[in-house]
């Protein structure tokens, strides 16, 4: 069906999956662009929500301080 490695890794409290598939059916390969184009739609609805937004406003803001401080 297909070789998968998954990669793991926690960092500050959050944690990271990596998933790493070579797909060897026809079946497969669909499977495959079908979930990255359900992660990408997804990344797509959360980078418009409102958090997202002040979490990014509060990123930058911290970053300026931290610039401007040394």
């Amino acid at each position: 069906m297909a070789d998968i490695q998954i990669f793991k890794k926690l960092q500050k409290g959050r944690t990271f999956l990596r998933v790493e598939v070579t797909p060897k059916s026809a079946e497969t390969r669909k499977l495959l662009r079908q979930f990255q184009a359900e992660v990408k739609a997804f990344e797509k609805n959360w980078k418009s929500t409102d958090a997202y937004r002040a979490a990014q406003k509060a990123k930058k803001a911290k970053a300026k301080k931290k610039k401007s401080a040394t």
